[in-house]
């Protein structure tokens, strides 16, 4: 019996059968994978905990027939700092609908893999403020990492179906007020974004049409408004 090792996210679970638990993993070396849990739900809690959403360890699991079974688990953070925080732990979980969304099973993104881990540390020790920009730059760069861009010739309008914001406005496109032109253009520039002149809720708004941009574009269901429960609109 061949034995694969690597460190991974957890970021879905099932429960199967009796006691069984199926997780999904977003793993460093083989992407999104889904692993059988034997047993776990008839054993001790803090094993279940290992086995919990938002936990990144070292999984041990080998191939029998079609399915991938977990062999063993060896925790290394479980975030305890987003999952007490409500604010924080609504952004880790969009950004755990991101990842479910938009990596395939067995699509191998190392890189993003990693951003990711650094993202959620980053997360447990900045404000809603930073955090919330975070996911956009995040969204940004995940745009671009699947090969399309946003061009920007103008300031009014932005057209999702021709990736560009212009000054030129028709059904299709998506007026834009003045603050949230600034945003989208300094994160296309990788320029930074003062909360003394935007507030979180302009912030917020951007996040929400760049995943209207990726729900069109990569046939996804981004909803961030299905994971904020401290009282912010979009």
């Amino acid at each position: 019996m061949k034995f694969i090792k690597t460190k991974g996210l957890i970021i879905k679970k099932v429960d199967f059968g009796e006691g069984d638990r199926i997780i999904t993993v977003f793993s460093e070396n083989f992407g999104k994978i889904d692993l059988l849990v034997k047993g776990i739900r008839k054993s001790k809690k803090r094993d279940q905990s290992s086995v919990d959403l938002l936990t990144l360890s070292d999984f041990t699991f080998y191939k029998k027939g079609d399915s991938f079974i977990l062999n063993t688990i060896d925790p290394i953070d479980f975030f305890y700092d987003l999952k007490k925080d409500i604010e924080k732990l609504e952004v880790a979980s969009y950004i755990l609908s991101i990842v479910n969304e938009l990596i395939l099973p067995g699509e191998r993104k190392k890189e993003f893999f990693q951003r990711l881990e650094k993202t959620l540390h980053f997360i447990g020790k900045k404000n809603s403020y930073t955090n919330f920009l975070l996911v956009l730059k995040m969204l940004n760069w995940m745009i671009k990492n699947e090969g399309y861009r946003i061009d920007i010739s103008g300031q009014k309008y932005f057209n999702i179906s021709e990736s560009v914001i212009s000054d030129f406005g028709n059904d299709k496109v998506i007026p834009l007020k003045k603050e949230l032109f600034e945003v989208l253009s300094n994160v296309e520039k990788a320029e930074s974004i003062s909360e003394e002149k935007i507030n979180i809720n302009t912030v917020i708004d951007a996040i929400v049409l760049y995943e209207k941009y990726i729900n069109y574009h990569l046939d996804t269901k981004l909803n961030l408004k299905k994971h904020l429960f401290g009282g912010y609109s979009c």
